[in-house]
């Protein structure tokens, strides 16, 4: 363990990102060891009791990845955390899931707090979405190989109050949406699952090979 070391990198931010964040160096969060080797932990706690349930309701030709830590703003502390409430979404067509953390029972939006999603980059909405993200902001490297991309929430028209991340991996679009108050938590759990195990409705894929996007 002794080997292992954190790495913080942000690559040619654009000025508007590097303001989000003011005296906090954001950008890519590497596990090393022996060189490259990189270490890859379990999902976060709050989502091991759903973890099979997850792996089975996932379509065909999908591939997830979860946070190993889910971080939030204080006074969400760790037992604030393992109360919220675990809700997944599933599409056929398109191929989709979203695994989202609520902090009450229902589903009302008021009560969410964040979604984790995949959905194949072959889908034509999917394709749109990414180039939004693309074109609003400088990448920002969350492993070795992999940039992600931020889209900010506005209070401009369709308002929203929800800041977004975005990456290619896994032949997946891979997006973390968290409130704008929690962008820098956002991106820390962008960088976990950049660098977590990818799984599949068959069986767990042990540290696959993280690729980029061209």
């Amino acid at each position: 363990m002794s080997s292992f070391r954190l790495w913080w990198r942000m690559d040619k931010a654009s000025d508007r990102t590097k303001g989000l964040f003011k005296n906090v160096t954001v950008a890519a969060l590497w596990w090393l060891a022996s060189g490259s080797a990189i270490a890859v932990a379990a999902p976060a706690d709050v989502f091991m009791p759903h973890l099979d349930r997850i792996r089975q309701n996932l379509p065909p030709n999908v591939v997830m990845r979860l946070p190993s830590q889910i971080r939030l703003s204080y006074p969400a502390d760790e037992e604030f955390i393992q109360t919220l409430a675990v809700r997944i979404s599933t599409s056929d067509s398109p191929p989709r899931i979203t695994v989202s953390l609520f902090s009450c029972e229902d589903d009302s939006p008021f009560c969410r707090i964040g979604t984790f999603s995949a959905v194949n980059t072959a889908i034509a909405q999917a394709q749109q979405d990414y180039q939004k993200h693309m074109a609003a902001a400088a990448p920002i490297q969350l492993a070795r190989t992999i940039r992600g991309y931020l889209l900010m929430g506005t209070a401009k028209q369709p308002p929203s109050e929800f800041s977004s991340i975005m990456w290619q991996q896994d032949g997946m679009f891979y997006t973390v949406s968290l409130a704008n108050s929690e962008r820098q938590n956002m991106l820390y759990m962008a960088v976990y699952m950049a660098n977590e195990a990818p799984f599949t409705n068959n069986t767990a894929l042990r540290k696959a090979p993280l690729r980029s996007a061209p």
